[in-house]
């Protein structure tokens, strides 16, 4: 049985230097709202418990091999769901690059899935310390996970607060060659200065051996298609999407030797530039 790693031998509720993530659903009030409107509660409503259940598992490894879960068991970390919101808190032993290596993996592969699935998040990662189990959440790293969250992250993306940024780059400072180490494919900076999850890497976590998920980077390619001609109509939501195909699009780029045009979002769907009307 696997025993939540902020409990002591005495099962005593103990707050610990952890690596926090806060995510939510984007739009989940407006999606509500939307079905309600449209007579399709429990078409998405079926859709939303299909999709968290299978992706949760992913979460908890509850999808890895049983030999795996026993070798790596989930004392490691603990998570907490509710409504639209997952958070999850990885005490951290050593210097925290560990746990790092253990969220960002996670973490990428979640948000992929979601996308693919049609469900866009959001989130902030942060270092401080936390407290995480059935009953409560509790927290420094919490308060701020949540502020980054609510106030920074705005796009589709998981953004790191100020203590993440300053841990990933005291971890960069262990290497001769910085670029060498593992946070410079798992982190980008965004134009507004913002460090986020660069999720989409996680399509060539087997390149060396199988190549890239091309049928899963496709999928992301066209669930984003179909949600900037789906809210063409409505500026603010529209933009959040336009973000995610401008990050889809600098991925591909990033990557010629496995990417090329056919693998790119329409830039006509997200141009920012006006038109003549006639």
């Amino acid at each position: 049985m696997s025993h939540n790693p902020y409990h002591t031998e005495e099962q005593v509720p103990t707050l610990r230097n952890s690596v926090l993530a806060y995510i939510d659903i984007l739009g989940y009030s407006d999606m509500i709202r939307e079905s309600e409107e449209l007579g399709t509660q429990q078409e998405v409503l079926s859709r939303l418990h299909t999709t968290l259940s299978k992706r949760r598992e992913l979460l908890e490894d509850k999808t890895s091999p049983k030999e795996l879960r026993e070798l790596i068991k989930k004392d490691n970390y603990a998570l907490k769901a509710f409504t639209d919101n997952i958070v999850i808190g990885w005490p951290i032993r050593d210097d925290g690059e560990s746990e790092f290596w253990s969220a960002f993996s996670k973490l990428s592969i979640f948000q992929l899935q979601m996308v693919t699935s049609g469900f866009f998040i959001r989130g902030a990662i942060s270092v401080g310390n936390a407290y995480i189990d059935e009953i409560a959440v509790f927290g420094e790293a919490l308060v701020e996970a949540h502020k980054g969250e609510s106030s920074l992250a705005r796009d589709p993306r998981i953004i790191l607060t100020t203590s993440a940024v300053n841990a990933a780059r005291e971890h960069l400072t262990h290497y001769e060659e910085p670029r060498h180490a593992p946070h410079t494919r798992d982190i980008l900076q965004d134009s507004d200065g913002q460090w986020f999850l660069n999720y989409l890497d996680c399509i060539l976590i087997a390149e060396n051996e199988q190549g890239p998920y091309y049928n899963e980077f496709l999928e992301h390619k066209d669930k984003v298609e179909q949600m900037l001609q789906q809210h063409r109509g409505n500026p603010s939501i529209w933009s959040k999407y336009a973000w995610v195909a401008g990050y889809h699009n600098y991925f591909s780029d990033l990557h010629p030797e496995h990417f090329n045009d056919n693998h790119k979002i329409n830039v006509e769907l997200f141009r920012a530039s006006p038109a003549l009307i006639v």
